[in-house]
């Protein structure tokens, strides 16, 4: 049978007529059985694909399993209505006929996508349902390793231990060619298994977020996670503006990693052979998984952002051409589109959540009055509406901001380092122990590299962790601002001189009397690592405010050095002169410095969970939204810096009032 293209367009078209006839309600087990057809079909394409070419058979099992695949799924038509069984198997044995003709695989493409439309027609859903969440690749990774491992092998080669006694024997995931294959058809192949192979169907012993998130995690395999680093490196550096399409499963989950390849490329400025864009695709590949973008609210915001905007300007296109009927649907749909997020778009900016809303109407209103001029402008503050939406969520901490706080922390903690090693030298010195401040160099030596290390550590699991990185930088602002709040309160508590002078004695004190080395060592290495562990940890919240920019780190850099050179000159002074640094005025500030830190630290931690999707957002129209200092209209981020503020209150109180009035007591 040769298929013309008038013969294929009339015979897809009967199909449709056909099964159009009959009721669009389905039973679940006829649901199940159109959505096994469809996915054999195309499977069976896929494999005839891999098997014949320019008209000849070039891999006999691939066109073999094509075939087994066509007659399991004439065999399934059975489950169907009768009108819809007779349709679907007629269409079948056309595929069949050109599959045993070997006709191009893009012309039977065309009649396996008419089936698969004329069949969802039929149930009245969708034939390949969109994974109802997140996909995750630990929990792909688990179902993997429990049920295809032992075939596949634990990195999919093929080499499982039951590989040797299975003929055929288990395909190779990271095979090159699979490259042409998606998640998609990885999810239709886990669905019905392979015809003529050990492997089974899953599609009733497998959850279909299980077989979503294994067919994720099969796709992964052909690229390893040094690649993937590459590959974001890449994308974040070259191409920015793909962030939101590759962080969408819903959006990569159809395409190969050839289309990725081809969609990229041109974006990259590079051949889609090239390794700059293999590496951009194996990071674009696993990207919409839980672990890395998934749940990155922001790039959802530019996702749906776009798509509003392309519904929009296609509403103005069709306005202008005349018809308003038609562009009033658009338009609607634009805004549909939109209310996907208004909730959390509301809940960071309700202005710019209202401006959307009402322009929208606006543009509705316009186009339904056919006033041409009205309906351009109209349009245009729908578009800057939207425009305003996305960046509410774009926003990072300006980098005079950022330079600010990064001088404060570095020579915040160093001075304070530098006050209490002084404190200890001169203590031991006059305590008639000189040779201890060589016990004393060692501690802070210790304590140094100690701080480095964590801050390696700290970047390590930075790294590794891509995969909630909104709910790791949103956990590390908020440790960071509880540590914070009571390194302020710390300094508050000892804001007076005989407190100071009190709290050094008592450590040294402890230290002398021991007899021992190792205590003095002990004392200066907790004294200057507390203050090592803090600035990394403060650092690394830092930095989650910012957005990875090059001028973002810069500013953060610039804050360390100048702040490290002003420690420079303060260590020199004070060994140089001795001169003693106005201690309670240099509390007082820096305590106050500090709690604004930790007060603006909280609210960008809620905020950043709220981003990732591990808290809710529930607006306040009343609060204002400034956030530079972590301030957000919900009721989250308000609870969370009232927390502070009422903390703050309680510490002062006790610190100026409650401890004074008891210490009076206690000496009376």
């Amino acid at each position: 049978m040769v298929f013309r293209a008038p013969v294929r367009t009339a015979f897809a078209f009967a199909i449709c007529v056909r099964i159009a006839a009959v009721p669009l309600a389905a039973q679940s087990d006829e649901v199940a059985a159109a959505r096994r057809i469809a996915d054999i079909a195309a499977v069976a394409l896929d494999e005839y694909a891999l098997g014949v070419a320019d008209g000849r058979v070039v891999n006999l099992p691939e066109y073999e399993e094509a075939v087994l695949f066509l007659g399991e799924a004439r065999r399934a038509a059975v489950g169907l209505r009768p009108p819809v069984a007779g349709a679907t198997a007629a269409a079948l044995d056309a595929i069949l006929g050109g599959v045993r003709e070997y006709r191009p695989a893009g012309e039977l493409r065309v009649l396996v996508d008419s089936l698969r439309m004329s069949l969802s027609a039929a149930v009245g859903i969708p034939l390949d349902p969109s994974p109802r969440g997140v996909p995750s690749l630990a929990a792909g990774a688990a179902v993997y390793r429990d049920r295809c491992a032992t075939c596949h092998g634990p990195s999919g080669r093929g080499d499982g231990p039951q590989a040797p006694g299975l003929d055929p024997p288990p395909g190779d995931l990271t095979n090159p060619a699979l490259r042409a294959t998606s998640p998609l058809e990885f999810f239709r192949k886990i669905n019905v298994g392979v015809a003529g192979t050990a492997m089974p169907a899953f599609q009733g012993a497998l959850d279909e977020d299980d077989r979503w998130t294994v067919a994720l995690y099969a796709a992964s395999l052909r690229a390893g996670e040094a690649d993937r680093r590459a590959g974001a490196d890449v994308v974040r550096r070259l191409c920015p503006d793909c962030l939101p399409l590759v962080s969408s499963f819903a959006e990569t989950a159809a395409l190969s990693d050839d289309s990725l390849a081809a969609l990229l490329a041109g974006r990259l400025g590079s051949a889609p052979d090239d390794a700059v864009t293999q590496a951009a695709v194996a990071y674009a590949r696993t990207a919409g998984a839980a672990e890395a973008l998934g749940l990155d609210r922001r790039l959802e915001v530019a996702r749906v952002v776009t798509r509003a905007r392309d519904g929009l300007a296609a509403a103005r296109a069709t306005a202008l051409s005349g018809d308003r009927e038609g562009a009033g649907r658009q338009a609607l749909d634009a805004y549909l589109v939109f209310e996907r997020i208004e909730a959390t778009v509301r809940a960071r900016d309700p202005g710019a959540a209202r401006a959307v809303e009402e322009s929208f109407a606006a543009v509705r209103a316009a186009i339904a009055d056919g006033d041409v001029p009205l309906v351009e402008a109209s349009v245009r503050d729908a578009d800057s509406a939207l425009v305003r939406a996305a960046s509410g969520f774009a926003e990072e901490s300006a980098p005079g901001l950022l330079f600010a706080q990064s001088l404060l922390i570095m020579v915040r903690e160093g001075f304070e380092a530098i006050l209490v090693v002084g404190a200890l030298m001169a203590f031991v010195t006059r305590a008639g122990v000189p040779e201890r401040r060589k016990d004393l160099g060692l501690g802070v030596l210790g304590a140094v590299v100690a701080s480095l290390i964590t801050a390696g550590a700290f970047a390590t699991i930075s790294r590794s962790a891509v995969a909630s990185q909104e709910a790791l930088e949103g956990a590390t602002m908020l440790l960071a601002a509880l540590v914070l709040f009571w390194v302020s309160y710390w300094l508050v508590s000892k804001v007076e001189m005989k407190k100071w002078q009190a709290f050094v004695a008592s450590r040294m004190d402890k230290a002398l009397t021991s007899r021992r080395a190792l205590a003095l060592a002990a004392v200066a290495f907790l004294a200057v690592y507390r203050e090592g562990f803090e600035t990394v940890l403060f650092y690394a919240a830092l930095f989650a405010t910012a957005d990875g920019t090059a001028t973002s780190a810069a500013s953060i850099g610039g804050g360390i050095v100048l702040g490290a050179v002003v420690l420079g000159i303060v260590y020199y002074v004070m060994q140089r002169y001795g001169s003693r640094l106005p201690l309670k005025p240099f509390f007082a500030v820096t305590s106050a410095l500090l709690y604004l830190m930790a007060f603006t630290f909280a609210g960008q931690g809620v905020a950043e969970l709220q981003e990732a999707g591990y808290l809710p957002m529930t607006p306040l129209a009343w609060m204002p939204r400034v956030p530079a200092l972590g301030i957000f209209p919900t009721i989250q981020t308000f609870l969370a810096q009232s927390l502070l503020a009422a903390a703050l209150a309680l510490a002062l109180a006790w610190v100026f009032w409650l401890e004074p009035r008891q210490s009076r007591g206690v000496t009376a």
